[in-house]
């Protein structure tokens, strides 16, 4: 094999085994960081009967400010009134993001068919690659997708206190000499957030849209 085919895919599996481990420390974080909060919040999946992590005491986190792909602001305040599926991306992710939308899409039609309005989740894709992620690039992503989806970005600081607060983690890799070739390993649960505005549940990794559907109307039921 010429030796530039070798660096090549020594570079492809280094990067496979960076997101994997980014997965990894991930769910850690979600894990250990809510059970250190507050070790009577959280039920696991087993109990709970959704694939992921349901807090039987919702968080209630801080504000933040965020724009969204209409150009209008998107804050706590637009959280309440009604149930919220928030998942962390960027609009040049390979497969995580691309494959989770389609999901959640999948999930919204599926939905539709059986909820009124009022029932319907509002769907929310936050940037984590703000110097690419315009506004403009965001709506033309996110409503690809289904046209009722929400993209939203903010310059990295103010991400990056909306992911601590949710145990989100991201990190940008360099993928050629070019500063500008990179990508980025992040968190991949969907965060579910309830009509008050609280954090409700984390949907595991890998998202498929029938166990989408069967743990939002799980939490529905619920409240």
């Amino acid at each position: 094999m010429p030796r530039k085919a070798k660096q090549k895919k020594t570079h492809h599996k280094t990067i496979a085994l960076l997101v994997l481990a980014l997965m990894v420390i991930s769910v850690c974080v979600i894990y250990f960081g809510i059970l250190h909060k507050d070790n009577n919040s959280i039920a696991i999946h087993e109990e709970s009967k959704i694939d992921g992590v349901y807090l039987t005491k919702p968080t209630t986190i801080n504000d933040f400010n965020l724009t969204d792909n209409a150009g209008q602001a998107f804050t706590k305040a637009s959280l309440k009134d009604h149930w919220t599926l928030m998942f962390f991306g960027f609009t040049n992710c390979g497969m995580i993001c691309p494959t989770t939308m389609a999901a959640l899409n999948q999930m919204y039609q599926t939905l539709s068919k059986d909820l009124p309005p009022d029932k319907m989740p509002q769907v929310v894709m936050v940037s984590v690659d703000p110097d690419r992620d315009t506004v403009e690039r965001m709506n033309e992503y996110v409503t690809a997708f289904n046209p009722h989806f929400i993209g939203v970005r903010a310059e990295m600081p103010e991400v990056d206190k909306l992911k601590a607060q949710l145990h989100i983690v991201s990190a940008k890799m360099q993928v050629g000499e070019n500063k500008n070739q990179y990508t980025i390993n992040h968190s991949a649960e969907i965060m579910v957030f309830n009509p008050q505005g609280q954090l409700q549940a984390y949907l595991s990794f890998p998202h498929k849209a029938e166990q989408l559907v069967k743990d939002y109307k799980f939490m529905l039921s619920n409240r």
